[in-house]
């Protein structure tokens, strides 16, 4: 009889011990879901590397030739990243120097806009952009098209002002010069380019 309730006693105290063992094993596991749950990433990589405050600073560094302000930029990413719990990986990445490139070749891109929708609605061609700005040659062909549209709106303006065709001289410089008024009065934007998004 003692042999038995020693077995019943050992059984429970099995029992005890292993739904006490259950809760502690729930309550750690919830602890860790719930750390693992506070370090989800808040932002990502991308949003970082398009922010508009980094682009524009990137741009203007870009623009004067100051290497030294790229890096600022970049070791400011970095420290957003950071605080934001992006993976290990990212965060060296916004250290490497395909990171660099990239925020640069981006900058370049918006610099070869600016300079084109200045040159468009001032009416005059691409005259060296292709060169200063390399990293934009797959814009060439719709900037090409839209100098080409431009120029043929006024044309159009031109003959409907002398009523002849081809239009005169006078014609052409008058519509050029309404262009430019208009130009100049209207807050007009072009969109050539689209943001770069080929990393990972």
């Amino acid at each position: 009889m003692a042999k038995a309730l020693l077995i019943i006693v050992a059984v429970i105290t099995c029992i005890v011990f292993a739904i006490a063992g259950w809760f502690v094993y729930l309550a750690e596991d919830t602890d860790q879901r719930d750390q693992a749950s506070a370090q989800v990433p808040v932002i990502t990589l991308m949003e970082i590397l398009h922010a508009s405050d980094l682009q524009a600073g990137v741009k203007e560094a870009v623009k004067n030739g100051d290497k030294d302000a790229i890096h600022q930029w970049m070791e400011q990413a970095q420290v957003v990243a950071e605080a934001g719990h992006l993976a290990q990986t990212h965060i060296e990445y916004l250290d490497s120097q395909q990171a660099y490139d990239y925020v640069v070749f981006n900058a370049k891109r918006q610099l070869f806009n600016e300079a084109f929708e200045a040159r468009y609605y001032a009416l005059e061609d691409m005259g060296n952009l292709k060169d200063e700005y390399p990293e934009a040659y797959d814009l060439f062909e719709r900037t090409e098209a839209l100098l080409e549209k431009r120029d043929a709106i006024i044309v159009q303006m031109a003959q409907a002002l002398s009523g002849t065709n081809p239009p005169s001289d006078a014609a052409l410089n008058e519509a050029k010069q309404r262009w430019l008024a208009r130009a100049e009065g209207d807050s007009l934007s072009l969109t050539i380019d689209e943001p770069q998004s080929n990393k990972k």
